[in-house]
């Protein structure tokens, strides 16, 4: 009977044991499918968020990106129960590296288990081919139950994978980002709109997109020289990407024009930002690079999809030539397609 037992209880560990693996590869496996899903930062992260705050079933979840003067880190996306919170209303939150618990898993690249009453944490390193990258905070799993050091494994497993999907991601936005503007370059204008055309086309989805000249900008760089006109192409740039939607995708077309691409969006819609956007730049104050107070009007051509466009570049075409008719009428306006 005594043997039983025990012959009972060495089949219940194992089962128990195998259980664990069979969750631990479904955990990794979900993962795994997640992160490779694409290659887009701002896309990913909140899948990667997602996923792996309900595979460990956890309260809590933040990932970290090391600054650039490599002194502190910054969150990039966070999910706190049911609330995805994204990288623009994070952006004050700023950890130091030195001294803290994120800075010590990511300067020891090993997981920093830390549990105070009822809360528990784990710091988890991101790196990739000897970079470091930054640091994932799980915080608090629902049953209670504090880390331990199986889990301190499986999470560095989950941060391997994440860290190749973030790397991934950055090396590619390095690939269709605009050196000068960070805007996405003209190659990847052509794909998203190609994209958008194409579900315009399959299920009747609306979208629109916006043409941008710095008006007289030539005549501005002969004056000020090309060193501001860089400074105020900048400027410009990152004046389109504050006053738009993240999903809006805004792009440098060539030399000072810029053109965004609006998905789900019609033409009034697509107008009245449009000339938001005109305003805000004809209101904007530029600095030069010597801090010099400077002021740049812009034009704008807006189209809208509709039928008779069976190819991206009619809808481009017809933009462009919205903006033509906005500088034949004086320059610093909206003029719309079709209209």
């Amino acid at each position: 009977m005594v043997e039983a037992d025990g012959d009972y209880e060495r089949l219940y560990r194992q089962h128990v044991a195998l259980m664990k693996e069979v969750d631990r590869l479904s955990t990794l496996r979900e993962v795994a499918l997640t992160v490779g899903g694409s290659l887009e930062l701002n896309e990913a992260l909140p899948l990667i968020a997602n996923v792996v705050q309900g595979a460990l079933d956890l309260r809590r979840l933040t990932i970290y990106t090391l600054s650039e003067d490599q002194t502190s880190l910054r969150p990039i996306v966070a999910k706190y129960g049911d609330d995805l919170i994204t990288a623009d209303r994070l952006e004050e939150d700023y950890e130091p590296r030195r001294g803290t618990p994120l800075g010590r898993a990511l300067d020891t690249r090993a997981v920093i288990l830390e549990h105070a009453g009822e809360h528990s944490s784990a710091f988890v390193p991101l790196h990739a081919k000897n970079e470091s990258l930054g640091v994932m905070l799980l915080e608090d799993r629902r049953d209670g139950v504090p880390f331990g050091d199986d889990d301190a494994v499986l999470f560095q497993q989950i941060a391997a994978q994440i860290s190749v999907a973030i790397r991934n991601a950055q090396l590619y936005a390095l690939a269709v980002t605009d050196g000068l503007t960070g805007l996405y370059v003209r190659r990847y204008f052509d794909l998203r709109m190609q994209e958008q055309l194409a579900a315009a086309v399959r299920y009747g989805r609306p979208f629109s997109m916006m043409m941008f000249d710095i008006d007289h900008f030539k005549q501005f760089n002969d004056t000020h020289g090309h060193q501001t006109g860089d400074a105020v192409l900048r400027q410009f740039a990152e004046l389109l990407r504050k006053n738009t939607r993240g999903t809006d995708i805004c792009c440098r077309y060539g030399g000072e024009e810029m053109a965004i691409v609006l998905p789900e969006t019609e033409m009034e819609e697509a107008a009245l930002l449009a000339n938001k956007l005109c305003a805000h730049v004809r209101k904007h104050v530029f600095r030069g690079t010597e801090e010099q107070a400077l002021h740049v009007t812009t034009s704008v051509g807006v189209a809208s999809y509709v039928e008779d466009y069976e190819r991206p570049e009619q809808m481009v075409e017809a933009a462009d030539e919205a903006l033509y008719q906005a500088k034949e009428l004086g320059r610093n306006r909206v003029e719309l397609a079709g209209m």
